[in-house]
């Protein structure tokens, strides 16, 4: 017989057009929190479906206790919902995991390890589900790039299953950037983390794959909202094109002194120009992903906004809990 653990264990899991695939991804969890824990809420947070994903999880909340589901009022984005996610959970340990990859079996795993002191355990893919041949083809230079030249030491193949313990939470809550990334911000945060590699499973084979393109961009603002390194690049690239340029001003203040008659250098002011214009049209790109970057966050908008939110008839799993009083003891 499995001894219960007294811990306070919380699951996020962000759904978005999931209606196939949530109720067996909800038996699971329950099933696995019931087995392992005597305290528990699983918070699923809905990215405005379209397809009938809330209506799939309602009659869910009269059968379990200890679900909630958090509706948002637009289509906010993966990682907008998982922070939505992380601000009202409540446990010990957290858990996110995406219902379409992530097995449920494996969170007694994740919390047994974060409690030997990980502040964030972290999943790693043996195999990366959902993305297509060219995502698996450039990730690897995409860690590469990280490693050395951003310092983010994002875990090659990692995911957003993970395990975080209430430090970490707390700490992870703090940053309302409107471009995160968990997988950034964990590690950013500083407490131990730890690695377990695992198997992803395929619930939904018919979901679209991510595309190269789809990727780019998720990479080019995960680069942008963490580190200065383009803006440094363009820096050294400007200042060597104006050492370049001033040398061919002396060169042809020389020419002019020593040379009777001087052609007409077209070609010479031809390759100049393309120069420059190459250098100036990439300070452009550059600096406008920046200044996009900034505008966003001094919107100083709210990360979301909640349109609906269920809770299961059943709060608590254990309703003979001393600190839990059905009415008030004032007179």
């Amino acid at each position: 017989m499995t001894v219960r653990s007294d811990l306070f264990v919380s699951v996020v899991a962000p759904v978005r057009n999931d209606a196939g695939i949530v109720t067996p991804f909800v038996d699971e969890v329950i099933a696995v929190l019931r087995t392992h824990y005597l305290n528990y809420e699983l918070v699923i947070v809905d990215d405005a479906s379209e397809d009938g994903t809330v209506e799939a999880i309602r009659p869910l909340l009269d059968r379990y206790e200890c679900i909630r589901v958090v509706q948002l009022s637009r289509e906010f984005g993966e990682e907008i919902a998982i922070a939505a996610g992380l601000d009202s959970v409540i446990g010990d340990f957290v858990v996110v995991m995406v219902p379409n990859t992530d097995p449920p079996a494996l969170i007694p795993s994740f919390i047994d390890r974060a409690r030997q002191g990980a502040g964030v355990v972290f999943g790693i893919r043996s195999e990366r589900v959902g993305d297509s041949a060219l995502v698996r083809l450039f990730a690897p230079l995409f860690y590469w790039y990280d490693r050395h030249f951003l310092h983010l030491n994002i875990p090659k193949d990692s995911s957003q299953f993970r395990a975080l313990s209430r430090q970490a939470v707390n700490a992870v809550v703090q940053i309302r950037d409107r471009s995160r990334y968990l997988r950034v911000l964990s590690a950013d945060v500083g407490y131990a983390h730890t690695g377990i590699a695992y198997q992803p499973i395929n619930r939904n084979p018919e979901r679209p794959v991510r595309s190269l393109w789809n990727r780019l961009n998720v990479a080019i603002d995960i680069v942008v909202a963490n580190s200065r390194h383009p803006l440094r690049f363009v820096t050294l690239l400007g200042v060597t094109g104006a050492a370049l340029n001033a040398l061919y001003a002396i060169y042809v203040i020389v020419i002019f002194f020593i040379k009777r008659r001087v052609a007409e250098g077209w070609t010479t002011l031809s390759l100049q120009s393309a120069g420059m214009f190459f250098l100036v049209c990439l300070v452009l790109a550059v600096l406008s992903e920046y200044v996009g970057h900034i505008l966003v966050e001094l919107s100083h908008r709210p990360l979301y906004y909640v349109r609906d939110e269920q809770n299961s008839r059943a709060p608590i799993a254990d309703q003979d809990r001393r600190n839990v009083v059905t009415q008030s003891l004032a007179p």
